[in-house]
């Protein structure tokens, strides 16, 4: 079936609704219109990914949106996975079954507004991550290297105190500024740039220096500039 064949079915189904429809318009393949209301139909012969942004393309001018495929698709095993983008997309899809009395036309999803549904979690935990931010920004799109969390960013505070004090405890660390969880990020110990000196004392490994400098140089000259002050307590 070609996509001229579908056209007719689909214009006579929504004729029949009292819709106005013509083929062509503005890059559209069938456009219909009925008390104000638009309706946009994209004619292909298969479901593929140039169809799906088509269709959303289409989205910019109406919210009812569909895709027309002929019905021998739905035996097609790329029907189904097709069928739920479309879904999460709110695209409507339609099938023209062909026969040799008469074409018949099935509306097989219909479509709707989507909304995307948020995360209060996942919302909470990036707004969480943002605001704890200080130190510098991570330019976006820089995934290659190591970023700065912070968890990082905390982690190479104390690590510019214990540089600073040569050792020091978790307490000491803290009435510098560190964080509150500096003792646990000591013990943990997750970049192996710490090490424990006696109970509860701890100072930089000789080869941290090298590697948090080049790895994070900008958090550390602005850690070690946050630390020029702060005062013991």
């Amino acid at each position: 079936m070609l996509e001229t064949e579908l056209y007719s079915p689909i214009k006579d189904w929504l004729e029949a609704q009292d819709y106005v429809v013509r083929g062509e318009v503005k890059h559209c393949d069938l456009v219909a219109e009925k008390n104000g209301e638009l309706v946009v139909i994209e004619l292909k012969v298969k479901p593929s990914l140039k169809l799906l942004y088509q269709a959303v393309d289409r989205l910019k001018l109406t919210d009812q949106v569909y895709v027309a495929l002929p019905g021998t698709t739905r035996s097609s095993r790329a029907l189904s996975p097709f069928i739920r983008v479309l879904r999460l997309t709110g695209i409507g899809l339609i099938l023209v079954h062909q026969s040799s009395l008469q074409a018949r036309v099935e509306v097989r999803c219909l479509p709707k507004i989507i909304r995307p549904k948020k995360s209060a979690r996942k919302q909470q935990q990036l707004m969480s991550e943002f605001s704890k931010r200080q130190s510098v920004d991570t330019p976006g799109g820089s995934q290659a290297k190591p970023l700065i969390t912070v968890y990082r960013e905390e982690a190479i505070l104390v690590f510019a105190a214990l540089e600073k004090l040569g050792q020091a405890s978790p307490k000491t660390l803290k009435s510098m500024g560190c964080s509150q969880k500096a003792g646990a990020i000591l013990r943990d110990n997750h970049y192996g740039w710490f090490e424990r000196i006696d109970r509860g004392v701890y100072r930089c490994c000789s080869e941290a220096d090298k590697t948090v400098s080049k790895a994070f140089p900008e958090t550390l000259a602005a850690c070690r500039q946050h630390l020029e002050t702060q005062t013991l307590t």
